[in-house]
């Protein structure tokens, strides 16, 4: 190669502003010779001074730089721009260093126009190894993460365990590209697994593998251990792993567990006939799959325990408000016909037992309403609000209520009668038999279309710390007599369901002890 002399031209240390920590940086004069080059680009091309400065740029990029690239094309652009004179904003390089490994570089060249430099180019050599390493593991974790997220998706909407195992395995399949595979669930003794779903398995393989001895290697390592089993070909398996892959007409076949809270369920098959090996990432990504879709069997276990304990729930609940109704009915009946033959003491008896019958019997209808509440969603419809509170009072004929009717309709269903029967059935029993009671309806002063209904009593009243706290499930008055603490708790959820609001306060303000005013 021809020298000139590079100083008589500029000064290096003119080009000293140019040095940057991780970029080569080579530049030439206008007759394409480099004139400085840092020590980093030296690095690069594994030159010396001796075979860089005063050299054409075409000869010192074609004897140091091409040899080093992996791809014939790369060479080619580089020195076709080289060539052309053009200016290159950025070319992506993959390079083998002369250590033997692999980095990326990004090529950039610029001509400089400004005087006194006019006509001088500068090259840059980038490395950006490991931003590339970085950008590429961060593509591949996202892209685990939406294949994940994809998983979880069809697991969630998953209606039934059927369901959610074909979703799953076809989903699985078609994200990460296998070309077969198999959903197995353990059978109630963990003795065999049992093939629920397949995709273009070989029938050969499926007449001797539908159920599977759990104990017999190699498959105790999966359903028994739980652990991840890769069987691959030219792998450290040996003549049992050789012939199962055989069997499927497969090169490679992961065989996940199916994990429901570290218990294993099944197991998740998938076999490729192109991959001979599968790398660490999909391995986890794979044990990750298996995870999900063990969580979403252990829904699908859950929700039907739930629902054969909500079957046996109901039916605790039918005997309850059917036949032992029906029994109570009876037992009333009897007591009647006692009140109407005895006297005195025996009668007083008599009374308290007909009344003990009637207490159990609006337990049993409290119990009902809940039930219905849970089970029936509201069908509202304009309802007459005296009809209403009239059917309230004659289901408590003991009461003596003070009401004057309205013409108001409100917005509701067949259960709003229970709300004015337990808030007068809770006066009177809180209040006595002589307790007075009031009920009066107005138009809010706030609020169109809303009305405010006001159940009032001259009872013990309501102490301040308790107000809050009285419409919670199974809360007791601490005054007179007692309850089961379910009738001020149906009262505030039927409330609630019509989309109205209830609170409690005195029927003379700030004289609790006078009375109640709902």
């Amino acid at each position: 190669m021809s020298r000139t002399n590079a100083k008589s031209i500029q000064p290096q240390e003119t080009f000293q502003i140019l040095d940057e920590p991780g970029v080569g940086t080579l530049v030439l004069d206008r007759d394409m010779q480099v004139t400085w080059a840092n020590a980093y680009a030296m690095d690069i091309l594994s030159a010396c001074e001796e075979e860089i400065l005063g050299c054409d740029v075409c000869q010192v990029l074609d004897t140091h730089l091409v040899p080093l690239l992996r791809g014939r094309e790369d060479a080619h652009r580089l020195l076709a721009t080289m060539r052309d004179e053009d200016e290159i904003p950025g070319l992506d390089l993959s390079v083998q260093d002369s250590r033997g490994e692999e980095r990326r570089f990004i090529y950039s060249s610029r001509k400089i126009e400004q005087e006194p430099f006019a006509g001088i180019w500068v090259l840059r050599i980038r490395d950006v190894t490991g931003r590339k390493e970085t950008n590429e593991g961060l593509i591949s974790s996202n892209r685990q993460l939406l294949i994940l997220n994809q998983i979880m998706g069809v697991s969630a909407s998953s209606l039934s365990l059927d369901e959610l195992l074909e979703a799953s395995l076809s989903k699985t399949l078609d994200l990460l590209d296998f070309d077969l595979g198999l959903t197995y669930l353990l059978n109630p003794e963990r003795t065999l697994a049992l093939t629920r779903y397949h995709h273009e398995v070989p029938e050969t393989y499926l007449a001797r593998n539908r159920a599977i001895k759990v104990h017999h290697w190699p498959w105790n390592f999966v359903f028994v251990a739980g652990q991840p089993r890769y069987l691959e070909l030219g792998g450290e398996g040996g003549t049992i792993e050789e012939d199962i892959l055989s069997s499927l007409g497969v090169c490679a076949l992961a065989c996940i567990p199916i994990l429901a809270e570290s218990v294993v369920v099944g197991a998740l098959f998938l076999g490729s006939r192109k991959r001979e090996e599968l790398f660490d990432e999909e391995r986890r990504l794979l044990e990750a799959i298996g995870s999900e879709i063990g969580s979403g069997v252990l829904r699908s276990m859950l929700h039907k325990r739930l629902e054969a304990a909500h079957r046996e729930t109901n039916l605790y609940l039918d005997v309850m408000t059917h036949d032992i109704k029906n029994a109570e009915n009876v037992a009333n009946l009897y007591c009647d016909l006692l009140l109407d033959m005895l006297e005195g003491d025996a009668a007083q008896y008599a009374r308290k037992l007909k009344g003990s019958i009637r207490k159990s019997t609006g337990i049993l209808q409290n119990i009902s309403t809940i039930r219905r509440i849970h089970q029936e969603p509201p069908d509202l419809e304009p309802v007459h609000l005296s009809h209403v509170i009239r059917t309230g009072l004659d289901r408590t004929p003991e009461a003596g209520v003070s009401f004057e009717d309205t013409p108001a309709e409100v917005w509701a269903d067949d259960l709003l009668p229970e709300i004015f029967t337990n808030l007068i059935g809770n006066a009177v029993k809180f209040g006595g038999p002589d307790a007075a009671i009031t009920i009066r309806v107005e138009d809010h002063p706030e609020e169109d279309h809303t009305v405010v209904v006001m159940v009032e009593d001259n009872g013990p009243g309501i102490p301040d710390g308790m107000k809050e706290a009285i419409f919670q499930r199974f809360r007791q008055g601490k005054s007179q007599g007692c309850g089961e603490g379910l009738g001020l708790y149906i009262v505030g959820m039927l409330i609630e369901r019509y989309g109205g609001r209830i609170w409690v306060g005195d029927r003379i303000k700030g004289r609790p002890g006078l009375g109640g005013s709902f």
